[in-house]
């Protein structure tokens, strides 16, 4: 028994400090990117200038209850500067400076800005939300970072010096690796047992996402207009297999290095070509990041053996004069002065607690997923008491994992606005441009990935709610060059059926109209 003690110790608790320290860095950049892709949409989408401010959100709520710093500004200017300084906090959360409050301020942060409105809420956001929650009580600032550089210029004696590093190199046992492991592991399964529809039984799954207009990059467009018939079947196969495969690579009882680092690699591959496809806000990047996690600090030793020692040798001489720089600056007042570090006893208290914390979020995080999954067998899928949902409301992060399922999107389409002037000239006030009912069938979508949310968020007629909002923006609007304003406006949703595999000519546009304003 205590062998078998030992071996899930080592197998799903043991977290390596320096995979850790990666983790970060690469998390800092997805915040930092979510926040940027955000920032040039901040007036129209998160102001009270623009389609659905804070405004109209706090008196019709979007989610009970519905909790973000965002809904008490109003102007464009305090969104631009509020979302500055989200930036700034993902920036100090990736550098590793101040990282255990960093920690704290990054959840908060991004649940609020993900919270401020819930059109943009989605798996990305919620695994950024995820991982977020996981990793607050690890140590992510013990390597590769700027604490730890901070760390050595305060230690009193290189002898204290080397005690750190020394402590620093220790693995680190926590339920959170195993949180990680599960939380990767079923999303993955869930994804897959979901995928049950004719599009991915037939083979056309691959095929129809290369035809979402609404969300491609530009190498998906160029390519599905070169794309053979034969590939979609092949690429629709290997992705599922993929994703059935890595719960069980991720969770494999025997050599994990090897199983892991696999998973790692395979999660790269699929999550890369996702990227490169489909501007899906976060979720590849997160994905990538939480497989990373669960990697073995024996990756990163394989692949340091494999660069030249004169180049670790150079990196040693750099951080050392960064080191003595830091002594006695800002950053690092103490200079020479001991710092206190808490004794043995504390520390364990510390370990303690923070694994009884990370016991209670698996509970709560456990009767979220199976609650939210049609995967698992009815019988257990209970609405959960008010109780065991904890903090889940405020910080959000919702465990339903069904990404393009049960089948893949079999049209595409977007929101056209036709726009009289004044002087009765027709204008579409998202594009400043005659309304252009072909574009979605004839190319991308002329918009962010941000607002073509919103655009299919308001499509349906259970947000009509938040129309007089709009009608409040189009009042208000003035077109480009003329400074005219507008008297009516029809909001069109365009869509068109992608074309058959081997086939590059979609079908023909249709037209709905949702609404008309008179302003």
């Amino acid at each position: 028994m205590p062998g078998l003690t030992s071996s899930f110790r080592e197998l799903y608790l043991r977290l390596d400090r320096r995979v850790l320290g990666v983790a970060r860095i690469a998390l800092g950049a997805v915040l930092l990117y979510d926040v940027a892709r955000r920032f040039p949409d901040a007036a129209l989408l998160w102001s009270d200038e623009g389609v659905l401010g804070p405004a109209a959100i706090r008196r019709m709520p979007q989610a009970t209850p519905q909790v973000s710093f965002l809904l008490a500004l109003s102007s464009a200017a305090a969104v631009r500067w509020a979302f500055a300084g989200l930036g700034l906090v993902f920036v100090l959360y990736g550098a590793g400076l101040f990282t255990r409050v960093m920690q704290v301020l990054a959840l908060l942060g991004y649940a609020s800005l993900n919270a401020s409105n819930t059109f943009f809420e989605d798996g990305g956001t919620g695994c950024t939300i995820l991982l977020l929650v996981y990793t607050l009580l690890l140590p992510l600032g013990d390597r590769f970072s700027l604490d730890a550089l901070r760390r050595d210029a305060n230690a009193a004696s290189v002898r204290a010096r080397v005690r750190l590093r020394a402590e620093a190199r220790r693995p680190l046992y926590s339920l959170g690796l195993l949180l990680l492991l599960l939380q990767a592991a079923l999303i993955y399964w869930l994804n897959a047992a979901h995928k049950t529809g004719s599009t991915w039984r037939g083979g056309d799954a691959v095929h129809l996402v290369l035809w979402q207009h609404r969300v491609n990059t530009p190498l998906a467009l160029w390519f599905s207009g070169h794309e053979p018939a034969w590939l979609s079947p092949a690429l629709t196969w290997l992705t599922k297999r993929t994703e059935l495969l890595l719960p069980l690579l991720l969770l494999w009882p025997t050599h994990p290095l090897v199983t892991r680092s696999l998973s790692f690699v395979l999660a790269l591959l699929l999550h890369g070509g996702i990227a490169l496809s489909l501007t899906l806000g976060p979720f590849s990047y997160s994905m990538i990041c939480l497989v990373w996690a669960t990697v073995p600090g024996g990756a990163l030793d394989w692949a340091a053996s494999r660069v030249p020692a004169r180049y670790f040798w150079r990196l040693a001489r750099v951080r050392a004069r960064l080191v003595r720089r830091l002594r006695g600056s800002l950053l690092a007042p103490g200079g020479r002065r001991p710092r206190a570090e808490p004794n043995a006893a504390a520390r364990a208290r510390l370990a303690t607690l923070r694994e009884v914390v990370l016991g209670a979020v698996l509970v709560v995080e456990a009767s979220n997923l199976v609650a939210s999954n049609r995967a698992f067998p009815k019988v257990l899928r209970f609405r959960e008491p008010t109780w065991l949902l904890a903090y889940k409301p405020y910080l959000r992060g919702w465990q339903g994992w069904s990404m393009f399922a049960p089948d893949a999107p079999t049209d595409d389409g977007t929101l056209v606005v036709d726009a009289l002037t004044r002087s009765g000239r027709h204008i579409d006030p998202f594009t400043g441009l005659a309304p252009d009912f072909e574009q979605i069938r004839r190319g991308l979508a002329p918009h962010s990935i941000a607002l073509s949310d919103y655009f299919f968020a308001m499509r349906d007629k259970r947000n009509s709610r938040y129309r007089k909002q709009l009608a409040r923006y189009f009042a208000s609007y003035r077109a480009p060059g003329s400074g005219e304003g507008l008297r009516s406006a029809e909001i069109w949703w365009v869509s068109y059926v992608p074309p058959p595999r081997g086939s590059y000519e979609p079908g023909p546009l249709q037209k709905e109209k949702l609404w008309r304003l008179k302003l």
